[in-house]
């Protein structure tokens, strides 16, 4: 993410777990699967979060981590700005009956 750009966009931390997988969201404390759940951060906070990166990353606890810009939507939940990110946060595709959406969660993030 370039410099210019970490001011003004919304960032939040994700990653998959490595026992299983899962897409999980730093809440600032810990890991969460909960999307609604993840730490917001802009400009100056992004560093803490690069740091909770680099940490993340050394513990082995989860894999692929990094930070996804995001916008909240009209009533403050979080929306991943681009496609991918907006897949992983609902589950298959193809299987509605699998995931976060098929608990219920996360239906504001239309495809």
């Amino acid at each position: 993410m370039a410099i210019g750009k970490r001011q003004s966009e919304a960032v939040i931390l994700s990653a998959n777990a490595l026992l299983d997988g899962a897409v999980v969201y730093h809440d600032g404390q810990s890991w969460t699967p909960h999307l609604e759940a993840a730490r917001i951060a802009r400009g100056e906070e992004v560093a803490e979060l690069e740091t909770l990166l680099a940490a993340s990353q050394a513990a082995g606890d989860v894999v692929d981590a990094l930070l996804l810009p995001v916008t909240p939507d009209a009533r403050g939940r979080i929306v991943p700005t681009h496609y991918r990110e907006r897949i992983r946060a609902l589950g298959p595709t193809v299987r509605r009956d699998l995931g976060p959406q098929a608990r219920g969660e996360h239906r504001h993030v239309s495809l």
